[in-house]
């Protein structure tokens, strides 16, 4: 309720003229209602991700769902007012105690099912992302195809970031950010990375 005032308030400050002093926090929160500005909300219940339905409903914002691990039991509904969900660390327990054991690792097909832009994360502060295109490859054990896993962690992930007219994919124009892998990069029994560009700059990976 808090959060919704507060909304509220930044919109009746956009219609506002002839302001003498800026309040920089209202000003700040001017790109949400253009939708220049994603509205990136961590949640992971149902309850939780209804609220977040609502501000869609309510004030039209780029709503983004950080989490998400419910998110398979709504995703009709993500579906239908177009809100992504970039799933955090695949390799852990389910929200609740009963649900299926498995739950992690099956969510990302679901949402992939129900048509639903998706990205997948890896929050591990320890590893930094290293085990990113891992979380990708267990995904594909539970459902989506390899081609699937592979778009969730880069041009899914480009376009709920708004970036996917720079990079995400190999294409003429675009940055070129790739790989080189010996081995199927999703799979930490094969993966080898030999090779890795930032906008055509080949990285060191000696160390």
């Amino acid at each position: 309720d808090q959060v919704k005032a507060t909304l509220r308030e930044a919109q009746a400050y956009a219609k506002l003229t002839g302001v003498k002093e800026t309040n920089l926090k209202m000003q700040a929160m001017q790109g949400l209602f253009t939708r220049k500005q994603k509205f990136y909300i961590h949640c992971d219940v149902v309850k939780e991700l209804l609220v977040a339905i609502d501000f869609v409903k309510e004030f039209d914002l780029d709503v983004v769902i950080v989490g998400g691990s419910e998110s398979w039991q709504i995703a009709d509904l993500l579906k239908k007012y177009n809100i992504p969900v970039i799933l955090n660390q695949m390799h852990s327990l389910p929200t609740l105690p009963d649900a299926d054991v498995d739950q992690p690792f099956k969510t990302a097909a679901l949402l992939q099912k129900a048509g639903v832009l998706f990205a997948i994360n890896d929050e591990d502060g320890q590893h930094r992302g290293k085990n990113l295109p891992f979380n990708a490859g267990t995904a594909v054990a539970y459902g989506l195809s390899k081609e699937e896993a592979l778009s969730a962690i880069t041009l899914n992930a480009a376009k709920i970031l708004g970036i996917s007219d720079r990079t995400g994919s190999l294409e003429a124009g675009k940055d070129a950010n790739f790989v080189v892998s010996e081995g199927d990069i999703l799979d930490m029994r094969s993966s080898i990375v030999t090779m890795a560009f930032i906008q055509g700059r080949q990285l060191d990976l000696n160390n």
